[in-house]
């Protein structure tokens, strides 16, 4: 039997805490990645995928902030005001005539009225703008939002659970935007009936139904009812074309694809036949569904254009067309047309300049509204501009070719407020004679960029850590130009990171002009992203400057460059996350695949890593011979590394290793190929 010297216990003992310090050291770590990872894919998910479950209670978003109060500018109605037990509701959801708006996200349930129980069972929207939830310990009892595209109008089927009788009412929450959203807005109550036919009830149901009036779904079956206090009776239930007692003041419209009848709006006809057309995204005017759309042409000697496109906001919003020398903000004079509900005439026509990034309004003169409407969430107008405009050295002749500027946003008073990404820019200029369609500015700038930023943090960031943080015990006594390999294999990977995010860097800030206009509350990607780059360019100039091993700052040294490296890391990974709800990413309708496959990334990087910390610390404590403990002490990072280096050998479990690395890295190659496939097919 062996003996040990009390000298030697000590070793045993400090090697044993030196081991279990370890494991503690990379649990951390590979902790604090998981945990901000899940903090960035709840912030962007929960944004983008709907409400969670628990916010069937209270209602309200996770956004901060406070609801605007009511009355919201969007309603909830049903079609019918009294039915049976087990019986099915239509229940529309939407934006008012008065205040024509968008909204990215809702939640809705029914209510007993008297009980404020959650009640009855959704179907899945036809058209998949929703999602199912479970409130209150229920199934299907709710449905929010599944995405964040604008939703002029929602369409959902309610049953009433059976042997029910009393009120229902429906409640919902209606988000705007990040800071806009309306918490319990309420429809009228819906009788339910158990057993007593709602015909042969003995006092009618007084009811006084919303200003939403008329209600179509997807078979086209219209159903009306009284915009006024009635009476519910037998012909109100089963007279589906029964005619309001008023002008209908709205409209609900759904299909099996839930395709919105913007393809016949006029302002598509003759495109690239009797006038010039141009619209965003690319490729928007053969399908009908730009964002913005302008229509161009001269008649005699009259220049006259029309513009259509989404509004920002229920309150009021902007179109405008600009016209440039150089497809940037500066020094173009532009003409727009102002939505404001508020006002008699609510939309009209005024001139403007841009003077560096700033827009100046001068003058309505020059340019004649000719007719204007503004229904389902779109402001289309129509008008005519003098072929000399401008003020204050800026002056543009339309008889010139100019590169046309179209945009989109939010009015604040009389002043436009800045568009944002809802911009773009023909790739040429053009002359507004000309009939044929523009093509706006490739972006293939910004897919180079996003897949750059994929290949240094997805993946070569973190093979190059892998390198570095388990395999010095590796391939020992190898080199390459007198360097150990896996110091080779880090560097390598780690100046193709520092390489791709400087370029990457310089080309979206030359892309986009600038810096970027989304509010950081809204969404940190610009300002993460400038973190990440400058961490990783700080981290080179450190390692370059390192002390010796077995200095007294090499400790301090080593400290900081793991620090630096895994903070540049966690944080590029989570602005890569975030990118995908920039809208310029294309992935803002459906960015469930680009979440899956980041999301499994970050599982199966917080699993390779735990399983190597714990391989690697199981190896230290079985290791029979203690003295590698006295290396470490002796200013030696890693112990087993100094001890087995001396060997010429590599540590016990090499093999495995070997084995994990290569999977770690066909696999994150794998989903890094997947990621700059969606990026490059990204609409």
């Amino acid at each position: 039997m062996r003996r040990w010297t009390p000298g030697t216990l000590v070793v045993i003992a400090t090697a044993s805490m030196t081991a279990r310090g370890k494991l503690k050291l990379a649990i951390k770590s590979i902790a604090a990645k998981s945990i901000v990872a899940s903090i960035f894919i709840l912030h962007v998910e929960g944004f983008s995928r709907g409400a969670p479950d628990a916010a069937c209670t209270h209602m309200i978003p996770g956004h901060g902030g406070s609801p605007k109060p009511l009355p919201a500018p969007f309603a909830i109605a049903a079609d019918k005001v009294a039915i049976n037990s087990g019986e099915n509701v239509q229940v529309a959801i939407g934006s008012l005539p008065s205040s024509p708006g968008l909204f990215k996200g809702f939640l809705i349930n029914a209510r007993d009225a008297t009980t404020n129980e959650v009640i009855g069972t959704f179907e899945v929207p036809l058209d998949d703008s929703g999602r199912l939830m479970k409130c209150s310990g229920g199934t299907q009892n709710g449905v929010t939002h599944a995405n964040n595209a604008r939703k002029q109008r929602v369409v959902l089927t309610w049953q009433s659970p059976a042997n029910f009788e009393g009120d229902v009412v429906f409640r919902g929450t209606f988000v705007e935007d990040y800071s806009n959203y309306w918490v319990n807005v309420e429809s009228e109550r819906v009788r339910v009936s158990r057993s007593i036919p709602f015909d042969k009830a003995e006092t009618p149901l007084p009811i006084t139904t919303p200003e939403l009036s008329i209600f179509t779904v997807a078979s086209t079956t219209e159903k009306t009812w009284p915009p006024t206090t009635t009476k519910a009776t037998t012909a109100l239930l089963t007279t589906q074309k029964a005619k309001p007692t008023g002008t209908p003041l709205w409209s609900f419209t759904t299909t099996v694809k839930a395709e919105e009848s913007v393809k016949s709006h006029p302002i598509y006809n003759g495109c690239g036949a009797t006038k010039g057309c141009f619209g965003m995204p690319n490729g928007c005017i053969n399908t009908g569904d730009c964002d913005i759309v302008a229509s161009y042409s001269v008649k005699g000697d009259r220049y006259e254009f029309e513009l259509r496109g989404l509004l920002e906001q229920a309150s009021g919003g902007y179109l405008a067309i600009g016209f440039s020398q150089d497809a940037a903000m500066g020094d173009d004079t532009v003409t727009e047309c102002l939505y404001k509900p508020s006002q008699v005439q609510n939309v009209d026509v005024f001139n403007s300049i841009n003077k560096g990034k700033n827009n100046i309004p001068y003058s309505k003169q020059g340019a004649k509204l000719l007719s204007s409407s503004v229904e389902d969430g779109y402001m289309y107008c129509k008008f005519e501009r003098e072929q000399n405009l401008g003020t204050d050295g800026v002056i543009t002749d339309l008889a010139m070719k100019h590169h046309l500027l179209l945009s989109r946003g939010a009015i604040s008073g009389d002043r436009i407020s800045y568009h944002g990404q809802n911009k773009a820019s023909s790739a040429e200029p053009i002359s507004i004679a000309s009939l044929s369609g523009v093509t706006s500015r490739s972006d293939v700038l910004i897919r180079v960029h996003g897949s750059m930023m994929i290949v240094a943090w997805i993946w070569a960031a973190s093979c190059g850590i892998l390198f570095a943080r388990y395999f010095k015990q590796t391939w020992v006594g190898k080199q390459f130009m007198g360097k150990d390999l896996w110091f080779v294999f880090h560097r390598l990977l780690m100046v193709l990171v520092w390489s791709l995010t400087m370029i990457s860097f310089i080309i979206i800030f030359s892309e986009i002009g600038g810096w970027s206009s989304i509010p950081s509350y809204i969404n940190p990607h610009p300002i993460l992203g400038c973190v990440t780059t400058g961490l990783a360019f700080v981290q080179p100039i450190m390692a370059y400057f390192r002390p010796h091993p077995g200095t007294s700052k090499r400790a301090l040294f080593n400290w900081a460059h793991w620090f630096v490296g895994n903070a540049a890391h966690i944080v590029g990974v989570a602005t890569i996350f975030l990118a995908i709800e920039l809208p310029k990413a294309g992935f803002t309708g459906n960015p469930g695949v680009m979440y899956w496959l980041l999301g499994s990334y970050v599982a199966f990087h917080v699993t390779i890593h735990l399983i190597f910390s714990v391989h690697q610390c199981c190896q230290s404590s079985r290791d029979d011979d203690k003295d590698f403990a006295l290396k470490e002490f002796s200013g030696h990072r890693n112990g087993i590394a100094s001890f087995n280096m001396e060997r010429k050998e590599d540590a016990p479990g090499s093999t495995l290793r070997k084995l994990l690395l290569a999977l770690y890295i066909l696999f994150v190659s794998a989903i890094g190929a997947a990621l700059i496939a969606m990026v490059a097919l990204s609409p």
